[in-house]
């Protein structure tokens, strides 16, 4: 994040020359906090965060969204803005489930190669494994089981009381967890 910045201070990529101080603050703050969103050691303030939003404002099926934004508090204003872009960021980036049966099996086949290297370059360092990271305990087939049900479609649950419109997504997600759940049975015969 840091080296971004350091970029943007280059005329040639400096996406922000035109703004104010205060404005590139401002965009900076949003940048950064939309980017600590996508840490999983945050995922249930942003889920929490959000789920709070929708319950005060009383949002239901899409309605009401407006009402997350207050015009007279500008501090206030930006906290409810930043929780729906944190909300937004954390969803896209936890999405592979998501996605089409076909890709979202390569994203996992190429996050679980990842995993299983450091996991490798833990246990030659005589340090603890990770976990996922251990690819003689590891069962990939439950870890996105438990990935989906407890991380991704609450998460996309509660995304879509925002956005009624991405509930396609969901339908997509069921379908990929059947498959797992299909080959978690399959491997435990």
């Amino acid at each position: 994040m840091a080296e971004a910045f350091k970029l943007i201070q280059n005329n040639y990529f400096n996406i922000f020359e035109q703004l104010t101080p205060e404005e590139y603050r401002l965009a900076r703050r949003r940048i950064i906090e939309c980017i600590m969103s996508t840490d999983m050691a945050n995922h249930n303030k942003v889920l929490g965060d959000i789920k709070s939003k929708i319950e005060t404002f009383d949002i239901k099926n899409g309605k009401n969204l407006e009402r997350i934004v207050f015009k007279d508090n500008v501090e206030k204003t930006f906290e409810n803005q930043q929780s729906v872009l944190n909300m937004i960021i954390h969803s896209a980036d936890i999405s592979n489930p998501a996605k089409p049966s076909q890709i979202q099996k390569t994203w996992v086949d190429l996050i679980f190669i990842e995993f299983f290297k450091q996991g490798d370059l833990e246990r030659s360092q005589g340090l603890p494994i990770t976990l996922l990271c251990d690819r003689n305990t590891t069962n990939i087939d439950k870890s996105q089981i438990g990935f989906m049900n407890f991380v991704v479609i609450p998460t996309f649950d509660t995304l879509i009381t925002l956005f009624p419109e991405l509930s396609l997504y969901m339908e997509i997600m069921k379908t990929n967890l059947k498959k797992y759940e299909e080959l978690s049975k399959l491997g435990s015969k």
